[in-house]
């Protein structure tokens, strides 16, 4: 991956000391500037997470949750978007751990819940179990990264566990539930992934633009694949109270 330029990273940039106890792991296309906000277009489209939080605090509004475990989604999308926001305005090694933080807990929490639907984790023991996971593999995440260790991967392979749980999930179940909005996840997830490796492998690369940019298009088609998630969700939310 290509550096950030000087400007970005000097001593008198804001983030210049929480940086130096070490950079992330990868740099995305956009250039980094010498502000509280170094890449503007990543950092600012964060903002789709909240907004879907909102949506979703709003769908719940009419119907509250009866489980703990639905209760969390909006907060949990909510964290997501902050951990992301504060990591791309400042692109630190600390504060990607942040963000892979939040990310963690979103995927533990649905791999819970299927694992509750599987009869594999008592709903009661599910946020436990999310918290618990997400904070060891944070632990993980900050050892093997200074390895060089590729830790987008592990965010790759909770999604795999997610699908292939959720696959066991409808095959076991009577009735089927309804796949409809989980299609509609995986589809707006899958746009979000090819957007980012476009942006990564700099096929859509243009660094001044701090409007749009490959990785800003991956917050936005993720955050909309987990309002999504959270419709297919809520269809299992008495089994799990």
């Amino acid at each position: 991956m290509s550096t950030s330029p000087p400007s970005a990273a000097g001593p008198e940039c804001p983030w210049y000391a929480l940086g130096e106890l070490g950079p992330p792991n990868i740099k995305w296309c956009e250039e980094r500037l010498c502000a509280w906000v170094n890449e503007p277009a990543n950092a600012w489209s964060n903002l789709a997470f909240v907004i879907v939080a909102l949506m979703i605090s709003w769908l719940a509004g009419g119907r509250p949750a009866a489980s703990d475990t639905l209760r969390r989604f909006a907060p949990t999308v909510a964290l997501v978007g902050i951990g992301s926001f504060v990591f791309h305005a400042s692109n630190t090694y600390v504060t990607q751990l942040l963000d892979f933080f939040a990310m963690y807990l979103f995927c533990g929490l649905l791999l819970g819940i299927n694992g509750a639907r599987l009869g594999w984790l008592a709903p009661r023991r599910v946020s436990a179990a999310v918290l618990a996971g997400a904070l060891g593999l944070t632990v993980f995440t900050g050892i093997v990264v200074r390895w060089q260790a590729p830790i987008q991967l592990i965010v790759l392979a909770l999604i795999g566990g997610i699908l292939v749980s959720e696959s066991q999930c409808h095959r076991r179940a009577q009735p089927r539930p309804r796949l409809r909005w989980f299609a509609v996840a995986v589809t707006l997830l899958a746009a979000a992934l090819v957007c980012s490796l476009l942006d990564a492998t700099r096929r859509w690369c243009v660094p001044s633009d701090h409007v749009l940019q490959g990785h800003a298009a991956w917050h936005v088609l993720s955050a909309l694949a987990l309002l999504a998630a959270f419709v297919h969700y809520r269809q299992f939310d008495r089994a799990l109270a």
